[in-house]
């Protein structure tokens, strides 16, 4: 299997106003063949800081 993706991922999305400190943070791992796994390590807080995915943007109101 080739790992072509690993980025900090957290478990659970977040509920409303639950902060990232708060989050069950792992690694989120995508494989050549299209599957995914979470890996259970917690990702540095450097790491946290300079992902790029899996944010927590405010919903527009409407």
């Amino acid at each position: 299997m080739e790992l072509i993706s690993r980025e900090p991922w957290w478990r659970e999305p977040p509920k409303p106003g639950q902060r990232d400190e708060d989050l069950h943070w792992g690694y989120l791992e995508i494989y050549k063949d299209g599957h995914a796994v979470f890996v259970d390590q917690p990702p540095s807080a450097r790491e946290l800081a300079e992902r790029k995915s899996c944010r927590n943007f405010p919903q527009a109101e409407e």
